[in-house]
């Protein structure tokens, strides 16, 4: 991976791992990349107790010239801060409504925010997009990263006037999701169609299919790789949600 000067990349380390209650932690950059110009954490170094998952990087190449990452390259360490004593509450407490407990090392959810939350009430714009997506997120705990951040983008994308409730959120987002697999499914099988209309006419006297075809092939490789990823990542359709638990409503 290059990374350009000027550019800054999301990326998470190798390792999974669960900090201690007794402990905090500190991501550090090495001295070595460091005078190179990589920058590996930006702003979000700091680790709290209880925390686990891959933690996130922030790449950022403020040198003048480009910067090649290959993988497994020990860019950087973990300083462990031993604590004088255990807090009452670790990261990941229900009381605490911690965001990235089992963290994946994905995109940002700061709008989960406890303190996002009491900035909008104190200024009387509560967000219904964003209460609803907590709400949502809440309930469905994403495993993949990549189907929350389509959530996510769906759910922007709408007008306030269309949300009404958590439910009919989610039953548009299935339908959309079940178009999707259904989207990347025509995709994975067009080059394989494509390329067989190919070998047909390779040995027809009219060249001009030949040529069609597999220009067709070529151009339905790109769509049909990234309908792959997709399909890896999983969808959030409607067979997905109802096998989904029901919501708690004790509280």
């Amino acid at each position: 991976m290059i990374i350009k000067p000027g550019q800054t990349i999301m990326g998470r380390i190798y390792e999974r791992f669960r900090m201690p209650a007794n402990c905090a932690g500190k991501i550090e950059g090495r001295s070595s990349f460091a005078r190179l110009g990589l920058s590996v954490h930006c702003t979000g170094d700091f680790i709290n107790p209880g925390w686990q998952g891959f933690m996130p990087l922030q790449l950022s190449n403020v040198g003048p010239y480009p910067l090649r990452i290959a993988p497994y390259f020990s860019v950087c360490q973990l300083m462990l801060v031993p604590l004088a004593s255990e807090p009452d509450r670790s990261y990941g407490d229900a009381a605490l409504r911690s965001k990235y407990i089992n963290d994946e090392g994905g995109p940002s959810l700061w709008w989960r925010d406890t303190r996002v939350e009491q900035l909008q009430e104190r200024l009387g714009r509560a967000n219904a997009h964003v209460a609803i997506q907590r709400e949502i997120v809440d309930r469905v705990r994403f495993e993949s990263t990549e189907v929350l951040a389509r959530f996510q983008r769906d759910v922007d994308r709408e007008r306030v006037g269309q949300i009404e409730n958590a439910d009919e959120v989610l039953d548009r987002f299935a339908r959309r999701e079940d178009r999707r697999r259904l989207i990347d499914r025509c995709l994975l099988w067009f080059p394989g169609v494509f390329i067989a209309a190919w070998l047909l006419t390779a040995f027809d006297v009219f060249k001009l299919a030949w040529f069609v075809f597999l220009g067709l092939f070529l151009v339905s490789l790109l769509p049909a790789l990234l309908a792959y990823e997709r399909r890896d990542d999983g969808y959030l359709g409607r067979t997905e949600l109802h096998a989904l638990p029901p919501p708690d409503n004790s509280a």
